[in-house]
């Protein structure tokens, strides 16, 4: 069984040259050759893989998995939009979303029954701009598929927009909540009655309600370096935020509306995602070339690093 599939940017971006693929003992199973795979994820029930090609022409991707290794494609489809750097299935495992970020807009593809791309059935764009010098369009970053719909992040927006999708295929717009202006909303993520969200501009961790009203921020990081948060996940106890600018993880504790700041360890080089399973943290320093697994102290849920494992240009990490 595979242990670990990553995503690394090439052609220009970095210097990986697709999808690498880790046994249980880190080594090489398989190098998949795709164009910029910079964000990876998994069919909800199939052994089926989906990959953005984050270039001008985007692209996504899928192939069906035999004992956890890409092996057989099931097809390509054109998003519409340039850079798409995020994507995620749908809760009935029948779509295929994905944010393109230079292109300001969310694609959207039919799934087979076999998670078959097939063809698109909406292009939705956005048009919402903010003040800082990064948000002269619209830069959708993140899609998170929850029961009642999606929610996407945009970053050049300032906004959350929380969709609904049809049995058609189409997008339909439920509500558009506004960040603080300049914060860039990156990546969102709910855990019980709450919703975090990393404002890449900013450095900081946003807090909201589930009303969507915004409940408070805190620092990402306390390090006097200038910050850009990536990712961030939680296993319920504790929320890990990703710093790129100060290279760390903090570790915030989740015993009130707001996320009390635990400590921060040091990382790897421009940390852009982060993965949690079980009681392992696996980052993916983009920068360093190389991918870190840090074991979390299950009474305080610091993490300690236990290995570090050489990938060029790592942008995603994916433990199925």
């Amino acid at each position: 069984m595979t242990k670990m599939l990553i995503g690394c940017y090439s052609a220009g971006k970095g210097t990986g040259s697709g999808i690498v693929v880790l046994d249980d003992d880190d080594e090489l199973v398989a190098t998949i050759p795709t164009e910029s795979p910079s964000w990876i994820a998994m069919h909800p029930r199939l052994p089926v893989l989906y990959a953005v090609a984050e270039a001008d022409a985007g692209l996504v991707h899928a192939w069906s998995l035999a004992r956890g290794v890409p092996t057989r494609a099931l097809g390509s489809g054109q998003t519409g939009g340039a850079e798409p750097c995020h994507l995620t299935v749908d809760t009935t495992g029948k779509f295929l979303i994905a944010a393109n970020y230079t292109g300001g807009s969310i694609s959207v593809h039919r799934l087979a029954d076999d998670g078959r791309i097939g063809s698109r059935t909406d292009l939705v764009g956005h048009d919402r701009r903010g003040a800082h010098p990064r948000q002269v369009t619209a830069h959708p970053h993140m899609i998170h598929a929850v029961d009642d719909g999606l929610l996407v992040t945009d970053l050049g927006g300032d906004a959350i927009y929380r969709y609904r999708l049809r049995p058609d295929g189409r997008l339909r717009l439920d509500d558009i909540v506004s960040v603080p202006e300049g914060s860039g909303p990156r990546h969102v993520l709910p855990v019980a009655e709450l919703s975090y969200v990393t404002a890449e501009l900013t450095g900081q961790v946003l807090v909201y309600d589930a009303d969507w009203q915004l409940a408070g921020a805190v620092p990402a990081s306390t390090a006097a370096a200038e910050n850009y948060p990536s990712e961030l996940v939680s296993d319920g106890r504790y929320l890990y935020v990703a710093n790129r600018g100060p290279d760390t993880v903090s570790v915030f504790a989740l015993n009130g509306t707001l996320p009390r700041y635990v400590t921060e360890v040091p990382v790897g080089q421009w940390p852009r995602h982060i993965a949690l399973d079980g009681d392992m943290l696996y980052i993916a320093n983009e920068r360093s070339h190389e991918v870190m697994a840090m074991h979390l102290d299950p009474r305080t849920g610091i993490p300690a690093l236990m290995r570090t494992i050489a990938v060029p240009s790592p942008a995603c990490v994916l433990v199925p």
